[in-house]
């Protein structure tokens, strides 16, 4: 389940936001891909769609892992772990997202 993401650097704020995917939504942390990579141990903020619905959630994240440029020619995928919410109601909207019951786990 894909769904929008727009990550922007914290180490400068002035950059252009970049465009991507997201998916492997937890309340840890999140899975990306972006046309660019972002630097891993880089810290970025993030607004992140919630699939299936018009909620967004607003956080930052540290960029923990990134795919190797030879297994990902295309769009760089990257895990980012949560460091915090802009607001705590950003953290319970995700909290209730993911424990609505539409989320299915794939066998």
């Amino acid at each position: 389940m894909y769904s929008t993401v727009t990550a922007w650097g914290v180490d400068d704020p002035t950059a252009p936001p970049l465009q991507g995917h997201a998916y492997d939504l937890s309340e840890s942390g999140v899975r990306i891909e972006l046309d660019e990579p972002l630097a891993l141990g880089q810290s970025v903020s993030l607004h992140l769609g919630l699939p299936y619905s018009n909620a967004r959630v607003h956080a930052r994240a540290d960029v923990v892992w990134i795919n190797d440029v030879d297994d990902d020619p295309g769009p760089r995928r990257m895990a980012l772990r949560f460091t915090g919410f802009l607001s705590d109601s950003d953290h319970d909207r995700l909290v209730a997202y993911l424990g609505n019951g539409q989320l299915q786990r794939a066998a």
